[in-house]
Order: structure tokens, then sequence, then C-alpha cells
């Protein structure tokens, strides 16, 4: 699947790319891959409490990512004018998402069957 094909509304899909811009802003080199996974990617219609879920690869994790990510995700919806939905990440740095591959964790099977990348690396 594509990005145009994902069950995003036109400003949504808007949003997520600035929140994408501003997330390589926020980062920097540190960013390796952006991802949208779950029931948007695989463009099922997004029930009332979907949220736009994305896996964020960086190189290292710091504790304060979490807390730029929502600050930049909300950031991007005020910008597109957003509401009701929201952007939740989850941040994987690159050898915990290589450990969770070797065996074979089902959430990390499913990010990567559905998966689409927004930024970087596959």
């Amino acid at each position: 699947m594509t990005l145009v094909e994902a069950s995003l509304t036109d400003a949504e899909r808007r949003a997520l790319q600035r929140f994408v811009g501003l997330l390589e802003d926020r980062l920097g080199p540190r960013l390796r891959s952006v991802w949208l996974y779950g029931s948007r990617a695989r463009g099922e219609p997004p029930h009332p409490e979907s949220d736009i879920d994305v896996l964020v690869v960086a190189d290292p994790v710091h504790p304060d990512d979490d807390l730029a990510a929502i600050d930049v995700a909300w950031q991007a919806l005020d910008e597109e004018r957003v509401t009701g939905t929201r952007i939740s990440t989850r941040f994987y740095d690159p050898e915990r998402l290589a450990r969770r591959r070797e065996i074979q964790s089902f959430f990390i099977q499913e990010v990567d069957r559905d998966k689409i990348v927004l930024s970087g690396e596959p």
C-alpha cells in the first residue's frame, strides 16, 4: 500500500506529512525511519477512536523523544486543522527493532506486513 491508499482524510495525510517533516527537523540525523502502520495503513475505515499509528526508528532513542513526538504531532494536526484524531507514536532504536524481528515479535511482524514508509529506511 501507499500513503494515497491509506485510510486518511486529505487533512490527516497533510498533517502526517507535516509531522514527519517536523520530526526530521527535531531529531536530525538520529532519525532513521518513520512508518505508518495499523488499520489506517491497511486502508480499513477508521472508527471514531482510531489513532494514526506511527513507528519511529531513531538512533539512539532518548527519554524525551516521546514528548518531542507528542509536541510535533499536536503542532502538525493543529496546523492542518485536524480535530478528533491523534498521531500515536512508538519509538524503537535499530538494535531493539532487530532483536524484536529476531524473536519474531507478533507486533513487529504486523508492522512489517502493513507499514507504509513515510521517511527513511523500510
